[in-house]
């Protein structure tokens, strides 16, 4: 369960260390793939990853909480 929360609480890193994870294996020989299978590979799992991460995280335009109430006061027109 910690590395769940870990995950949660830290997207963006875990994102990394999986997009690092595949061309080490690679490099010492842990898995097979051509340099155009990394590539797709690494292009799928960014994108994947990506949109799981924006899930995780607060778009900074108009924070809000689990209740839907606003988190930063909305800036004066004046």
């Amino acid at each position: 369960m910690w590395l769940f929360k870990q995950i949660r609480q830290e997207p963006v890193l875990f994102q990394g260390l999986i997009q690092a994870l595949f061309p080490v294996l690679v490099a010492f020989g842990a898995l097979q793939l051509q340099e155009s299978q990394l590539g797709a590979l690494y292009a799928f799992t960014a994108a994947l990853l990506s949109f799981l991460t924006r899930i995780q995280v607060t778009p900074l335009s108009n924070p809000r909480d689990d209740a839907g109430n606003r988190l930063a006061p909305r800036p004066r027109s004046d």
